[in-house]
């Protein structure tokens, strides 16, 4: 890698938040390089020493993004899998998920994502991948290993997936086409409560 663009470099992570910043802002296309050079408190030159094109940057901010989705919910998944409360670890983990994936800026990045869709077609399916896909086999291994204990019962690839879209369907749905609405962190964690109720009764221990 070129030392320019180290993850180490001093410059990279400002350029990537100033990047993010005005590409939620304006859409890639009307983004312009000179907006985010300023953001960042960089000139052009030092910012295409790191990253050589918008695309490249545009990338990397939505790389940047998975990677720290994908550590939010690392340490309720550590919980889960070594349970002694199973009812008490789901609902810690399911109100982080859904806290998380409501989130006004992740929101805005999913749309983004969307709208660029046909122009990224391999950054679209690297985020669904590593944020849909990713989740739905995580969860699928986690609860394999819950009902080898005896705290699961059922067909559990379809506890995995229904799981997730009880959890998704009602505030993340909501939250995605209102741009302007939030949900308030009490209802929030209402809905993760009853997702994870309605799913204990369906495939937790009888």
């Amino acid at each position: 890698m070129d030392r320019a663009r180290g993850r180490g470099a001093p410059k990279e992570p400002l350029i990537l938040d100033a990047a993010r910043t005005v590409f939620l802002r304006r859409g890639f296309g009307a983004a312009g390089v000179d907006e985010i050079a300023a953001i960042a408190a960089v000139s052009k030159v030092t910012l295409y020493k790191y990253f050589p094109s918008k695309e490249v940057l545009f990338t990397a901010v939505i790389q940047r993004d998975i990677e720290a989705a994908e550590r939010r919910s690392e340490d309720h998944l550590d919980a889960l899998a070594t349970t002694t409360d199973l009812p008490a670890d789901l609902r810690a983990f399911a109100r982080e998920f859904v806290t998380t994936v409501t989130a006004p800026d992740l929101l805005r990045m999913r749309r983004l994502i969307a709208t660029e869709a046909e122009r990224f077609p391999d950054l679209a399916r690297a985020w669904d991948e590593r944020s849909r896909m990713r989740g739905l086999r995580t969860l699928r291994q986690l609860f394999g290993a819950l009902a080898t204990r005896g705290l699961l019962t059922g067909d559990l690839d379809v506890a995995a997936e229904q799981f997730l879209w009880l959890l998704l369907a009602g505030p993340f749905n909501e939250s995605l086409f209102s741009p302007a609405g939030t949900h308030a962190p009490r209802d929030l964690d209402a809905h993760a409560d009853a997702a994870v109720a309605t799913f204990l009764a369906a495939f937790g221990r009888k």
